[in-house]
């Protein structure tokens, strides 16, 4: 069949007039990137609550009656999966952010001043670190291992002096346990991509109850219910919310005393913020602080561009951490198994600034991130070994300095008490 030139210039007239390259994209936009877009749009919003509510019905806690059989070792196991695996960072922010609320108490921070483990530049690094461990230590393992329980006793022996000399107080212990309480909880509904459930904020009521009466906290004479009980995690979580709100109006007030330690803490948590952003990155610290812990360090107003972009980011980050992200595939662990030979044990991710009982590797020395560090002029893993110990920690070697290998009888026989309560890993109401 043969076709004359006029009927090849008749076909091609025919043809879209816009080039073949330009057509193409468009119809694999409707075809393909549409459809594509929204089914990854319904696998995220499918898979973001899946390991969520998996884990309530693994529990089988269907509702608010069930709770009140909730233990110590189901609530620890449901905050490791929150700390872990649905808001690591905004979990760790929730107890830093929570830890430096305290020192809005002029009480608790007239003995940090006193001791000078805070202020002193050298002497803080170690301090914030070790705090975090001990904390880590009960967090992250089950009530009924052997590290939560010499996690609490090393904390319970540090302490211990300050309780006796009367330097620490009651109130001053139980406003610090709210404060683990309250902010993780708080900070998940307003930050996170999604508030907790009912049984996520009972398991912190839960868990935190029974590190309280593991330190030797009296509930009764400050919590409403101490004398009649609770029912469950919710209602103490409830109740000791309740105590610190009353409890703040009182204890922080505008104070001199609490303006230090803010001003030697707030370089820490801005410590990685280029110079020529640290003013702005300051405000947004104390953006985030809130109006009455702001005025009790004696902090000034942060600027309106500051509140505008945190709030904006975290709303953007919200938004897409729910809809447009997938949920995390690994879990993320900061601690390594104590080492077979000499049972130190050792982190994976410090929890300062500083590698503090990080082991030294190829990656953490080599890789882009130690290479980002070492321009920044911060410190590596294998570090002035003296000072930041890469071997890793035994409890012994938690604490100041001048306290390191100290209290060892202590903590044995503070540990065979705390095995016999929160050691078992049972309900506590």
């Amino acid at each position: 069949m043969n076709f004359s030139v006029p009927d090849l210039r008749a076909v091609a007239s025919a043809l879209p007039s816009q080039p073949l390259q330009d057509f193409l994209p468009s119809a694999l936009w409707k075809q393909l990137v549409i459809p594509g877009a929204l089914l990854y749009i319904g696998l995220c919003r499918a898979l973001r609550f899946r390991r969520g509510h998996a884990l309530r019905k693994r529990l089988n806690y269907p509702d608010r009656a069930s709770l009140v059989r909730m233990t110590t070792d189901e609530a620890q196991h449901i905050i490791r999966f929150l700390s872990s695996w649905e808001m690591p960072l905004f979990h760790f922010l929730a107890l830093q952010f929570g830890l430096f609320k305290t020192y809005g108490v002029e009480s608790i921070s007239r003995l940090l001043l006193a001791t000078g483990n805070l202020t002193d530049p050298v002497r803080s690094l170690k301090r914030f670190e070790d705090t975090a461990a001990m904390i880590g230590e009960f967090l992250i393992n089950p009530p009924t291992s052997e590290r939560a329980v010499r996690g609490i006793a090393r904390m319970n022996f540090l302490h211990s002096r300050y309780v006796t000399e009367g330097a620490i107080s009651n109130a001053d212990l139980l406003y610090t346990l709210s404060v683990f309480v309250i902010e993780p909880p708080r900070f998940a509904r307003l930050y996170e991509w999604r508030a907790l459930n009912e049984m996520e904020y009972c398991a912190y009521g839960v868990f935190w109850k029974a590190v309280g009466e593991a330190m030797g906290i009296e509930y009764k004479g400050y919590l409403t219910r101490a004398e009649s009980g609770w029912r469950d995690g919710v209602e103490f979580a409830d109740d000791i919310a309740a105590w610190a709100k009353n409890y703040e109006v009182t204890a922080m007030k505008p104070s001199p005393v609490c303006a230090k330690p803010a001003r030697a803490l707030i370089p820490m948590i801005t410590y990685w913020t280029p110079w020529f952003l640290k003013p702005f990155a300051t405000d947004i610290v104390i953006s985030l602080l809130g109006g009455r812990v702001r005025e009790a360090f004696m902090l000034p107003e942060p600027d309106i561009a500051a509140y505008a972009t945190v709030y904006s980011v975290l709303t953007i980050r919200r938004f897409v951490l729910r809809y447009l992200t997938l949920p995390r595939l690994f879990e993320l662990r900061r601690l390594h198994d104590p080492d077979p030979q000499t049972g130190r044990m050792t982190q994976r991710i410090p929890y300062g600034n500083y590698p503090f009982y990080t082991k030294p590797t190829l990656w953490n020395r080599w890789g882009p991130t130690a290479w980002a560090i070492w321009l920044y002029g911060g410190k590596l893993p294998g570090d002035n070994p003296d000072e930041y110990m890469p071997q890793g920690y035994l409890f012994p070697d938690l604490g100041p300095k001048n306290r390191m290998g100290l209290g060892v009888e202590e903590m044995e026989a503070d540990v065979k008490r705390i095995k016999a309560g929160f050691g078992q890993g049972g309900c506590p109401f």
